[in-house]
């Protein structure tokens, strides 16, 4: 009798549901077809890798908790430099804020865009180590193409040369110290999640 590849569920019109019976390595159940059994090991594939990432899910709380350390330090760091270049060096820092800004106005407002930055650089992590494949891989990539433009933005502004490369040095180094740091408590918080 020659194999079908569908079989009924059911035998005759019994209650009781036929056990299944092994038709060969060619097809692991005897109601699905081979179409069939490739997506079921498609499926336990699919299953596996996603309890595999599950046992590497990282700690949120680490990662809040870290990222508004970071982003208060940061913007701490960048309002100084901000009070210092306009009050020791009588520069015009940064050169997106007038130079009739006082040294307090011009650290203040460097300070909240820093923190608001870093605090959208962190909600960024989270998206994506609840999403992504590769978390911290991608948020290194994004962090960098940040950081760059962020770098060469200042560089289009119509200002006194010196403003324009402290702000752009600030932005470069003050940037790529953040996603670093960013990266590395992501690492952290994954490789120490019970």
């Amino acid at each position: 009798m020659a194999e079908t590849p569908f079989e009924p569920f059911f035998d005759g019109g019994s209650a009781e549901p036929r056990r299944e019976r092994s038709m060969g390595p060619r097809c692991g159940r005897s109601f699905r077809c081979r179409s069939a059994a490739r997506r079921d090991l498609r499926a336990e594939r699919f299953i596996a890798l996603h309890e595999e990432d599950a046992e590497g899910t990282a700690d949120l709380r680490r990662i809040w908790g870290g990222g508004l350390l970071t982003a208060a330090g940061a913007g701490g760091l960048a309002a100084l430099t901000a009070v210092v270049a306009r009050d020791a060096f009588a520069l015009s820092f940064p050169a997106f804020l007038t130079a009739e800004a006082g040294p307090g106005a011009a650290g203040f407002a460097y300070g909240v865009c820093v923190t608001a930055a870093t605090l959208q650089a962190t909600a960024l992590l989270h998206v994506l180590l609840t999403t992504a494949a590769h978390p911290v891989r991608a948020f290194c990539w994004i962090g960098g193409i940040v950081v760059v433009l962020l770098t060469l933005l200042p560089l289009t502004l119509h200002a006194p040369l010196d403003a324009v490369l402290l702000t752009s040095g600030t932005n470069a180094v003050g940037g790529a110290g953040t996603v670093a740091l960013l990266a590395a408590l992501a690492r952290s918080a994954r490789d120490g999640f019970p």
